[in-house]
């Protein structure tokens, strides 16, 4: 690991004195924090299975444009090599790059305002991602309603298997749960697949999100960014603010409120707020499959994730109502 480290480095930087520190982020890939000429700068060396050419590719065209739309906040842009590249393949045929360090710390949910300030960075990027000019990409990324791609060892063929012959304990209704919602989403894949596109960065949580002073400074993690069902990404957002606020009402307006004035949606969209939010629990659910058959131990994240997707479909199917009159107030167009 060390001599990828190194190896990197030495792509960027002519000067080889340099300290490396550890990281409270990056689970995906393999990152590093490295301080060099009293600057510091993040180090990644890329998941061979989540991540190839096209793909960064895609991450680094989307915080170039990002960053020359001024916006409130900062992204992590991509440092050129010493070539002038966007990131080097290694000679173990690892993919590497190097991105400028963003000042922060990571945002919190405790309040209106921490979700009013949610709300507005949700809405200012999506608003921001919805003018990328999508007509120039060969690549796409990967849409979260293709739940069987999202991760390379997670085909439909290997999710059935887990699911079947899981690797630690799964309560048989938990298991039947899912069945039954992937079942469903794929039949709403059709409804879905009529609402409006655009890039979505599909992982907007407190977790990506640095704040100073009590205000967002800055968006992390674009892995995931791919064209996708533009309502999406608020429905995501709309989950993890009331997955961390325990349900409050009163903070989902806050963040609702604070989104609509930057995008609007239709009444369509709207109503398919249950579906998608039980598609990005299939998806995400998904990918961890896919890390276990990669080595690597899930069994925390799957179950939370597991637990959370029940929580919420509950919650939604009886609070649902509420919540559609109070997007249909704000946010419809």
């Amino acid at each position: 690991m060390q001599e990828q480290l190194d190896e990197l480095v030495r792509y960027y930087f002519e000067e080889a004195d340099y300290e490396m520190e550890a990281v409270p982020f990056g689970l995906t890939n393999l990152t590093k924090i490295v301080k060099l000429n009293d600057r510091r700068y993040v180090l990644r060396i890329y998941n061979r299975h989540t991540k190839h050419v096209e793909g960064i590719e895609l991450e680094s065209r989307t915080t170039s444009f990002l960053v020359n739309r001024e916006l409130t906040f900062q992204v992590p842009e991509f440092l050129p090599t010493l070539s002038g590249d966007d990131y080097v393949r290694l000679s173990d045929g690892s993919l590497g790059a190097v991105v400028v360090f963003l000042e922060g710390t990571n945002h919190v949910l405790a309040n209106v305002h921490d979700a009013a300030e949610f709300g507005r960075v949700v809405g200012e990027m999506s608003q921001g991602l919805q003018q990328f000019d999508r007509s120039g990409l060969d690549y796409q990324g990967i849409s979260f309603l293709d739940f069987y791609n999202l991760h390379p060892l997670a085909d439909q063929s290997a999710v059935d298997a887990f699911i079947e012959n899981p690797s630690f304990h799964i309560p048989e209704a938990s298991l039947n749960f899912y069945r039954a919602k992937v079942e469903s989403v794929e039949n709403s894949v059709r409804e879905i697949k009529k609402l409006p596109i655009q890039l979505v960065h599909h992982d907007l949580l407190i977790f990506n999100l640095l704040a100073q002073n009590n205000r967002i400074c800055s968006v992390l993690d674009f892995d995931f960014i791919s064209v996708d069902t533009s309502f999406l990404e608020f429905a995501i957002c709309l989950n993890h603010l009331l997955q961390m606020s325990n349900g409050s009402i009163e903070m989902a307006e806050a963040f609702v409120k604070r989104y609509s004035a930057y995008k609007t949606h239709s009444v369509q969209e709207i109503e398919q707020l249950r579906n998608l939010t039980q598609l990005y629990h299939v998806a995400v659910l998904h990918i961890y499959i896919g890390q276990h058959y990669a080595g690597i131990d899930i069994q925390h994240n799957f179950t939370y994730i597991l637990n959370q997707f029940i929580h919420r479909d509950t919650w939604l199917m009886e609070h649902g109502k509420t919540i559609e009159r109070m997007l249909i107030a704000y946010i419809v167009g």
